[in-house]
């Protein structure tokens, strides 16, 4: 019985090619987006919970307040991991790790020198080793990293930098400084963690440098890491960090400063604070993307139930013969169930290959290694054979039983639905679903797209365009001088500025600055720069003078938002005004209009700019002829005579700068991607509901036109029902859009404005599309000759 079943849907599929191929394209995208959505989302979801102890490994990260002002970082004052450890029962495990270190290693063996730039180096003990799973593959796996000047590299830089050779007792050399000794090799890191380090240095080689700043110094990269098996213990901790701070900080800075733990599982997606792979992804989003696949998967199915009943209007004679030769009710409902599972399956199908497709071009575009062989997990297949069921019966139980119910003589006479039926109206509702759904999207797109637009075209206070940089590799200030003085010679380049960072950049320094007079302190940005930062960069001082050559701080230059900040209606009242910064005392001499730091998401932070040689790592270079790239090769010759060892690597800041909305960037694509499938999706629904209601109409429009109706008139008579549904679609999309694409904007301090302009345009484009999608079947309808639609049998 199954088989005939089968072997009759094949069949009936067959006679009808077009609307089988329409139903298979419209569910194998709706199918494909939810499969490359899960895929996705597995993948980030699965970031570093391989580890045993995943569910107990908390991170403790830092928060400190100003005002209405927060500000958060994953790093902590190296100080606190000993006092923590000592003050909190229930601490199994503990780890620091100073990690996204970058430098020069050389290679010392086989009486030779070999050279490598690289990245993401850590600095930790061997307590990494029992909080995180990292096996060790050879050498000693007990006492690594606990004393000076040993080294822990991956498998793959072992072959890297030894070959075939035993890397046991291999000496390689960090930035021309301390030497360390290969003490073991470790497994390679897995795709997805966001501890992607390929070397671990000694932390005893950095422990006097980094506690110099005691409890006020932290770096983001400064990170500890704690196990804490019982929640009750992990309850307890947070209770006690007030008091915590209170003793090792001082009560003064109890409502300034908190610590809290985060959980490993939460690591990828808080955007509030940053991880090693520097990949976090916000679960607004995830939820975005589950959102996204379940409505073009119901819309998907929607199209599915529309075509069906749509088209079982052409086999109304067929189930009414069935009866009268005594086919049961379960008989037919069976049919058509094994004609959707048919359907559907050879839906899946496709959409597993188009799956595989995407998700090659989606990793690549995403930065990401999402792996389709977890489709044949056991989760995998139980979601495909999940899915498969659910839309079979979903979509399927319907038609078939709306069919089963029709009296016979009535279906053998095609009398048995019209405008007034139950399924009619259900048609009309679930096509109406669908274009709110397209509407919705249509107005996201056009909001995410014209946001990162507005992000881009931005005034950010200073000059991005014809401006290059490249990181200084050793900290020697006289070669840096002459690098400098050289680029200065060269004709096309017309400044260069030696700084800690770019005006707008991914790292920044925060510190307090006191007010000498009034004792008053404030939490500020940093910028450490030379007297030619403010050329370079094209910053606008708007009061007083520049900085002056200098081996020390001598004055400072403050932005206008830090003289708001401290009370001063008039920014000029700042100059002469005395300040301390990390117990340097000198007069603030300009007033520099504000620029943003970092990315417009926030206000543009009060910020301080000061001379301060030791600590410049960055060039920047004002760029004056049009080709770009004769003059970085000019730039890279005087690069490698200066330091041979080094690769030449430089960036334009504009580009620096659009990395910033990089993850909005690649969402607006997505949102687009989506959209274009909704809209696809959208007009097969659409067809499937206009195929219906020229069925229906058939005789209507054959006595119109034999009394004279002229094409004009029918096309009217068969759009405007469809018309109405995308104008009733308008009206309730567009407020639930608006509201959700505005909370959408709220994470922007520099954002726009929903304009009804905006929503019309998204309106027209709907109503564009469903005139496009529709308007050949009413034409159809419209020049058919009413002969063959009056004749009667």
């Amino acid at each position: 019985m199954l088989k005939n079943y089968f072997l009759i849907a094949w069949r009936n599929l067959m006679k009808r090619k077009v609307y089988a191929g329409i139903n298979i394209l419209g569910l194998g995208l709706g199918i494909t987006c939810s499969l490359v959505v899960f895929a996705l989302t597995w993948h980030l979801n699965s970031f570093d919970q391989f580890h045993t102890k995943a569910d107990h490994i908390y991170r403790v990260v830092t928060d400190t307040f100003e005002g209405s002002r927060e500000y958060h970082t994953p790093g902590v004052p190296v100080v606190l991991k000993e006092a923590f450890v000592n003050d909190f029962k229930g601490i199994e495990e503990s780890v620091l790790i100073s990690g996204s270190h970058n430098g020069l290693i050389t290679v010392l063996a086989g009486g030779g020198e070999k050279y490598f730039q690289e990245s993401q180096i850590g600095f930790t003990t061997g307590d990494f080793f029992r909080v995180f799973d990292r096996e060790i593959l050879k050498g000693k796996s007990d006492g690594i990293l606990h004393q000076p000047n040993q080294a822990v590299i991956s498998k793959a830089y072992a072959e890297k930098y030894f070959g075939t050779a035993d890397p046991i007792g291999q000496t390689i050399q960090f930035q021309k400084e301390d030497v360390y000794v290969v003490e073991a090799v470790m497994a390679d890191f897995p795709d997805n963690t966001d501890f992607p380090f390929d070397i671990f240095l000694s932390y005893e080689n950095l422990r006097e440098g980094r506690e110099r700043g005691a409890w006020f110094s932290i770096y983001s990269d400064d990170q500890f890491y704690v196990v804490i098996n019982n929640p009750e213990d992990v309850r307890e901790i947070e209770a006690g960090i007030p008091a915590f701070v209170d003793k090792h900080i001082g009560e003064d800075f109890r409502e300034k400063r908190a610590h809290k733990l985060q959980p490993l599982s939460d690591l990828h997606f808080n955007e509030k604070y940053t991880n090693y792979s520097f990949q976090v992804i916000s679960r607004s989003i995830i939820t975005a993307l589950y959102v996204v696949a379940l409505f073009l998967l119901v819309t998907a199915s929607i199209n599915f139930v529309n075509l069906s009943t749509a088209l079982s209007s052409q086999r109304s004679k067929e189930v009414g013969l069935r009866k009268v030769f005594g086919g049961h009710k379960g008989n037919i409902i069976s049919q058509f169930l094994s004609e959707t599972g048919l359907l559907t399956f050879m839906a899946i199908l496709l959409s597993l290959i188009a799956t595989q497709i995407s998700l090659r071009y989606l990793n690549d575009f995403l930065e990401v290694k999402t792996n389709f062989g977890i489709f044949f997990s056991f989760e995998g297949i139980f979601l495909i054979l999940m899915m498969w069921t659910t839309i079979t019966f979903m979509a399927g139980f319907y038609p078939s039983f709306s069919i089963s119910k029709l009296n016979p003589i009535n279906a053998i006479k095609s009398q048995f639905q019209t405008k007034k039926s139950t399924s009619f109206v259900l048609r009309k509702g679930l096509v109406l679903v669908q274009f709110v759904i397209t509407q919705f999207f249509i107005i996201g797109t056009l909001v995410l797209a014209y946001q990162i637009n507005h992000l881009r075209s931005a005034d950010l206070g200073f000059q991005q365009d014809a401006v290059a940089s490249f990181v200084i590799p050793e900290r020697n200030m006289e070669k840096s001088n002459l690098l400098a003085e050289r680029l200065r010679n060269l004709t096309s380049i017309d400044h260069v500025s030696l700084s800690s960072f770019e005006p707008s950049s991914s790292s920044v320094s925060s510190t307090n600055v006191i007010m000498t007079e009034s004792g008053e302190e404030y939490t500020i940005q940093i910028k450490s720069a030379d007297e030619h930062y403010v050329d370079t960069y094209g910053l606008e001082i708007k009061f007083g003078e520049d900085l002056i050559k200098s081996d020390t701080v001598t004055r400072f230059l403050a932005t206008e938002s830090f003289a708001k900040k401290a009370g001063f209606e008039n920014p000029e009242d700042l100059l002469g005004v005395y300040v301390n910064i990390g117990g340097t005392e000198a007069p603030i001499s300009g007033v520099v209009r504000d620029f943003y730091t970092m990315s417009l998401k926030a206000e543009p932070e009060p910020t301080f700019i000061l001379t301060n040689p030791r600590l410049y790592r960055t060039v920047g270079l004002k760029i004056t002829q049009s080709n770009a790239n004769m003059v970085m090769e000019d730039v890279e010759k005087i690069f490698s005579e200066l330091y041979p060892e080094f690769n030449f690597e430089y960036s334009f800041l504009d580009e620096k700068i659009a990395k910033f909305y990089e993850s909005e960037t690649k969402l607006t694509s997505l949102f687009t991607l989506f959209s274009v499938i909704a809209v696809i999706v959208g007009c097969i629904g659409l067809y499937g509901l206009v195929s219906f209601l020229t069925l229906l109409k058939v005789k209507e429009i054959g006595v119109r036109k034999v009394l004279g109706a002229n094409t004009g008139q029918i096309l009217l008579l068969v759009s405007k029902e469809y018309l109405l549904l995308v104008c009733v679609a308008f009206i309730l999309a567009t407020p639930l859009a608006i509201y959700v694409m505005n909370k959408w904007l709220e994470g922007f301090a520099y954002r726009i404005q929903i304009s009804w302009g905006l929503v019309a345009m998204a309106f027209l484009a709907t109503l564009l599309m469903a005139l496009l999608t529709a308007g050949y079947k009413s034409i159809q309808a419209a020049w058919a000759n009413p002969v063959h639609s009056l004749k009667s049998e």
